[in-house]
């Protein structure tokens, strides 16, 4: 990868790629909500489901109830810094149809909100030079502070001028912007945004889907994935990561639109992607209800394969099925 003043990215689609993206296009044309209430609300929670998972990738310790909380102004009990940067990443998502994801000028608007009260540079590139840690050792460099600006035009002359299908040009684009790693901190939270923004603009159906959580569940391939390109000198290996992600997502999203579940039912499924091995009576005492009407619902989750139990009462899990 040379990143000296110009992005030029390297890459190749090949066959398994072509069939996953196949694939992805067969699933968006199958699923159909006409219902505008239950659209408005899958939108919703694909939204905090989408805030709460790229803001646990970073490390933020607050629940995904907590970040629903917060989206309905609710107030909760947490770090200060950490309420606040689900604020700021609530208003930004809130607003993502606002934005074009060919603007730069959007790009640095975006990451200034996402960042309020943070930084003092947010909404501007860095000025000094940045490293990608682990184990407090530096695994990656970025380019010098001095390059970004030109970077960073590049990337966007290219994401332009490409033509190439969406889904695959948000998962260089990905790429790309966090080697170039162009702000002192929010890089790993605007990229997935951006990736976000880009899916949405090719398909309005991308916003019940919160590809997000998926990336979250599967951090550590998201991480080897960057590594390997890094390594390789192309972006092949992140494209097939982040085109199964979106495929998979879809796959939970059917689940659902083919199957209209009800608040309680909705509740267990979040509190099981939160946490695979909470029990029945904690899911009673969090929503608020008899354990006899969570084992109710539970049953009719299972017979309609949408979740299923792992294992013995005692050690096992739970597992949203695809």
């Amino acid at each position: 990868m040379n990143l000296f003043d110009k992005i030029i990215p390297i890459f190749h689609i090949d066959d398994e790629m072509k069939k996953i993206i196949e694939e992805i296009e067969r699933k968006l044309n199958i699923i159909e909500i006409n219902d505008r209430q239950k659209r408005k609300y899958m939108i919703s929670k694909a939204k905090v489901r989408s805030v709460h998972s790229s803001l646990a990738i970073e490390a933020n310790s607050l629940s995904l109830f907590d970040v629903e909380n917060i989206s309905e102004n609710k107030q909760v009990i947490g770090k200060k810094d950490e309420v606040q940067e689900v604020k700021n990443a609530i208003e930004v998502y809130n607003h993502i149809n606002e934005y074009d994801y060919k603007s730069e000028k959007d790009l640095l608007e975006v990451h200034e909100l996402m960042m309020k009260y943070f930084d003092e540079d947010n909404g501007s590139y860095r000025n000094h030079g940045e490293g990608v840690k682990k184990n407090n050792e530096i695994i990656y460099m970025a380019p010098e502070a001095i390059l970004v600006p030109t970077l960073m035009k590049s990337l966007f002359d290219y994401i332009n001028d490409s033509g190439l299908n969406t889904i695959i040009l948000s998962a260089i684009f990905h790429y790309y912007f966090v080697s170039i790693h162009p702000f002192s901190d929010g890089n790993g939270r605007l990229a997935r945004f951006w990736v976000s923004l880009m899916l949405i603009n090719y398909n309005k159906k991308f916003e019940f889907i919160p590809v997000e959580e998926e990336i979250y569940l599967k951090q550590d391939e998201y991480y080897s994935s960057i590594a390997k390109c890094h390594n390789n000198g192309n972006v092949n290996v992140f494209i097939k990561f982040l085109i199964n992600i979106i495929n998979s997502s879809l796959d939970k999203i059917i689940i659902n639109s083919n199957f209209t579940l009800n608040d309680i039912q909705n509740k267990i499924i979040e509190l099981i992607t939160n946490n695979n091995r909470i029990t029945q009576n904690e899911i009673a005492n969090i929503i608020g209800v008899n354990v006899r009407t969570i084992k109710r619902n539970f049953k009719i989750l299972i017979d309609n394969s949408i979740v299923e139990r792992i294992g013995s009462d005692k050690t096992g899990y739970w597992q949203i099925l695809k």
